[in-house]
Parts: C-alpha cells; structure tokens; sequence
C-alpha cells in the first residue's frame, strides 16, 4: 500500500511565474497591526473598514503608503503597529472573534464578560451591526437588574435600562444591598422614592365611605328566600338566570341577598390591578432623562 498523498490536479503546487496578464481576482485583503496592552495582532482591514462607520475608514485613508511604511510582502510592517487605546486586549480579542469567527455556523459562543467586551468597543467605535448582535447575545442571558441598568447607561441599551429600573421599582429584594451600591447612592435613591410614591398613589384610592360589595357575593334576594338557592346577580337591569324565577333585582321589591357578610363585605374600596401601568410610567418621570439620552446615543449610532 501507498503512502504517498496525490495532489489534486485542480490545485498547482509550483510556484506560480509573475504574468502581466494576470488580472486581480475579487479578493485582495490588507492587513492592519494593531497594539492593545502590549500585544501586537495582525488582522484583516476589510472587518475594521466594513464594519465601523468611520473611525478606522479614516485611519487606513490617512495612513501613509510609502514603501518605507512596509514591510517587503506589502503588508503593515509590525515594528509600527496602530496603538488602540480605551480597550483592553481581553476586550479586543473577543470582538476580533466575533469579527472574524473560526465556524460557518454564525457568531462565536462567547462569555457574558467577553461580549460585554464585544458591546463596549462596537459601540466606542460606532460598530452598529456588531453591537446588534451583542445586544441579542446579552439579552438572551440572565442579565440581573442591575447589570441591566449598568449596561444600558453605559453603552446606550434604553430597553435595558428601562427593565432594570421597573424590576427594582416594582421588588427591591431582586437586588441586594452590595448590587444598589454599584448604582450609586444617588440613583438607588431615586429607586427608592419611586416606590415610595406608587404605595402613596395606590393607597390613596377613593373610598366613598360605608362598605364596598364584591359582585360575586350578591345573589337574587327572590330565589334564596323563596328555595334557599345561590343565584349571582350578573347585573341590576337583567333578570334572574334562574328558568324559575325571573324577576328583576332593581324593581321586584325582593332585593339581592348577601349570604355570608363577614367575608363579602369591606370597609375600603378594593384596589385597582392596575400596578405594572402604574409602575411603568413611574420608572418613564422619574428616569425620563436617562432613558432620553440613552435613547438618543442608540438613535444615533444605527442613524
């Protein structure tokens, strides 16, 4: 048996002669050196140019293409790479992964950490696409609500921002002591004077004095009197559903009959489900202008 291996005839193996015929195929890729914390990574332009709306587009333009600026293949010469400063190497290695995935199956699988990375430079360096996809990536995570609010101020995520403030506003105890003190003293205050004016507003309900009857307790005064049967009154302009009776509640003089008042009557009116509203747009006055402005820097970024 043989061990040798066959090249295929499709590929050549020797190298190629230099032809003025040759024309330039549709791929033709420079490469850029960045620095970022000591480290030096050689990585194709076409990411940076493609997916950053300005800030490395205007780099490459800038840069000077003499030959003393390269090496002797063409490419960037890595005793003068570009210094990237505001990151990280931990941080710029994961969005290099994202960038450039090593699968055809999509986005890496990342960390919470490493696309918290991935968020921070797209959006430092107006990667509107890139941010996208870390923005899906990290809400498909369990984000706490302080972490929600965190990035979302940070990196201009409104809808985080928005659920993290209403989680806290409506249960304090989703978060602890130590997580309210990352947020600072002064919005944990205002975190706190929220829910303070909800249970003011929810307290606060009218009660027109006397008892409140809840509907389910009231039944036809005729029918309980006459058989001792429970019929509940659906409303005081129709007749009773019983075949056998009939009679209307508001003018046949037999009334509606509550059976058991120790439970069916009340001193105050019941309140109003009505609290996620009420919660809702609480979070909207209190934190209006952060939630503007982190509205405003995502508005702008995918403008």
């Amino acid at each position: 048996m043989s061990n040798s291996y066959e090249t295929p005839e499709s590929i050549t193996t020797s190298p190629g002669q230099a032809n003025s015929s040759m024309k330039q195929g549709k791929f033709n890729h420079q490469t850029a050196t960045f620095e970022v914390e000591g480290f030096v990574h050689r990585v194709c332009r076409y990411g940076f140019e493609k997916w950053s709306a300005k800030p490395f587009s205007e780099m490459f333009a800038s840069a000077p293409e003499g030959p003393d600026e390269r090496a002797d293949d063409g490419q960037e010469r890595d005793d003068e790479p570009i210094k990237l400063s505001g990151c990280t190497n931990f941080e710029f290695e994961s969005l290099i992964e994202v960038m450039y995935p090593l699968q055809l199956t999509g986005p890496p699988t990342l960390s919470k950490e490493q696309w918290i990375g991935v968020l921070k430079l797209s959006r430092l360096w107006d990667m509107q696409e890139v941010a996208t996809v870390a923005i899906e990536r990290l809400s498909a995570m369990d984000l706490k609500p302080v972490e929600k609010i965190h990035l979302g101020k940070a990196h201009g995520v409104p809808a985080w921002l928005k659920e993290g403030y209403t989680i806290l506003v409506d249960d304090l105890s989703k978060a602890s002591l130590k997580e309210m003190t990352v947020l600072g003293w002064e919005t944990a205050f205002r975190i706190l004077w929220a829910r303070d004016e909800i249970s003011r507003l929810r307290e606060a309900t009218p009660n027109a004095g006397g008892y409140w009857v809840s509907a389910e307790s009231l039944n036809c005064g005729y029918c309980y009197r006459t058989w001792g049967s429970r019929w509940t009154v659906p409303n005081a302009q129709t007749r009773c559903p019983n075949p056998s009776c009939g009679h209307f509640y508001s003018s046949s003089g037999y009334g509606v009959a509550i059976i058991d008042a120790s439970t069916a009557l009340r001193s105050t009116a019941p309140l109003l489900d009505d609290k996620p509203k009420i919660v809702a747009d609480k979070v909207s006055e209190v934190f209006e202008e952060e939630l503007k402005e982190a509205e405003l820097r995502n508005t702008k970024v995918t403008a």
